[in-house]
């Protein structure tokens, strides 16, 4: 349960990130961010791992939450790149939070969200702590940019 409490915290994170930088630094609050769901995606794969070992999930529901996971992770290097760009540009108003939407955009796809199906109620809602966690902490992120 010590893992869950982590994803459930991730919101909590970024909100004290923006907090912090009271978004005068956009940038390396977009930056922290999106290292912080990084993080957490990678825990949420030790995570998953651990079910399939376990036996509270099967091969192939591991593989494609792995999947859905490994996806999440490519949105967020996009995320960092944007983030990265944005602010090699002069940190032009506007582009951190079109960063975070486009990266909301990708974490909600329905075609990858509808993989999620796992027949063991335990598993799945451990996996749906992990999704919500980094879901709401991206909504948290464009929320904190108020449009920076």
């Amino acid at each position: 349960m010590e893992t869950r409490k982590h994803y459930l915290l991730l919101p909590l994170l970024l909100l004290a990130t923006l907090a912090l930088a009271g978004c005068k630094d956009p940038y390396g609050a977009s930056a922290k961010a999106g290292a912080d769901v990084a993080s957490s995606l990678v825990n949420g794969q030790k995570t998953v791992d651990s079910l399939r070992v376990s036996g509270l999930i099967s091969v192939q529901e591991d593989v494609q939450i792995q999947g859905i996971l490994k996806f999440f992770l490519d949105a967020d290097g996009a995320y960092l790149t944007c983030v990265s760009t944005a602010h090699k540009n002069g940190d032009v108003l506007g582009t951190y939070t079109a960063c975070a939407q486009t990266f909301n955009t990708s974490l909600n796809t329905p075609a990858e969200l509808a993989l999620i199906h796992v027949s063991n109620p335990s598993a799945e809602t451990q996996i749906t702590t992990i999704i919500s966690g980094v879901t709401s902490g991206v909504n948290l992120l464009i929320t904190g940019l108020g449009g920076k």
